[in-house]
């Protein structure tokens, strides 16, 4: 108990907002959102599935992430199954299970297409990025679908001040080539926009509107961190982002900048 007042008290104070972040994130009936980066995808879409059940809602992986599994989730993890599964009021994930590694991997496209009318929200997990806090991105990456209509990306501030290595970076020769940094040199906020921001960054291959939300911002410190970040994203790219949000998917707590 003591812990959640103390929670609402550091809300309050920081002016956070006890918001649903799909409304920060304007998602509605017929959107099709891809979510790219790193920094808790995967938990963010759970939440937002989770605050729309009473929507057919539609989980699915345009790469291959570990699937959604809980009580109130359908999951369809054949072709087969996927196909002929029929929509319905609450969270529906679907895809198809590779046994090797346990993860459930993409839907051929024209059959995604042919899905997506059936539900009233699409959330796509379009990046992969091993639980990592930076990534530089192959040519094929982030796979988001033409027919996205906002493209949401997460990041968060936990590698500042942390040397580049593979223990933090996941791709690492891509992170390298579009940063310009070596082995071993510090990472900070200048380097966090760029892997955001730059034209091969996180929203190359974006589609819709443009969403990016640092997570992961539970205390004073993180606040700080990602105000800085956003405001500086904001004075360099005026027009390019729809919204700019910092928060934590674990609080539940948002704030817009």
């Amino acid at each position: 108990m003591h812990s959640e007042v103390g929670e609402l008290c550091f809300a309050v104070k920081k002016g956070i907002v006890m918001e649903r972040v799909t409304d920060l994130l304007e998602i509605a009936h017929g959107s099709v959102v891809a979510i790219v980066g790193c920094g808790g995808k995967t938990s963010l879409i759970e939440l937002i599935a989770n605050s729309n059940k009473n929507s057919k809602v539609l989980i699915t992986p345009t790469t291959k992430t570990f699937p959604m599994i809980s009580d109130d989730v359908i999951l369809c993890d054949t072709l087969q199954c996927s196909v002929e599964h029929v929509p319905q009021t609450g969270l529906q994930c679907l895809g198809q299970f590779n046994e090797k590694n346990g993860k459930l991997e993409a839907l051929p496209e024209h059959i995604l297409v042919d899905l997506i009318p059936h539900y009233d929200i699409v959330l796509m997990e379009a990046d992969g990025s091993r639980w990592l806090p930076c990534k530089g991105w192959r040519d094929n990456e982030p796979v988001v679908h033409y027919f996205s209509t906002q493209t949401v990306g997460v990041v968060t501030m936990n590698a500042l001040g942390k040397p580049v290595s593979e223990k933090i970076v996941h791709h690492l020769p891509e992170f390298l080539s579009l940063t310009g940094l070596k082995e071993g040199d510090i990472i900070t906020e200048k380097v966090i926009e760029e892997m955001v921001c730059l034209p091969k960054g996180m929203f190359k291959n974006s589609v819709g509107h443009q969403y990016l939300i640092v997570n992961q911002v539970e205390d004073e410190v993180a606040v700080r961190s990602a105000e800085s970040f956003l405001q500086t994203v904001k004075r360099k790219y005026p027009d390019r982002f729809k919204r700019l949000i910092y928060g934590s998917v674990h609080k539940n707590t948002w704030q817009e900048v």
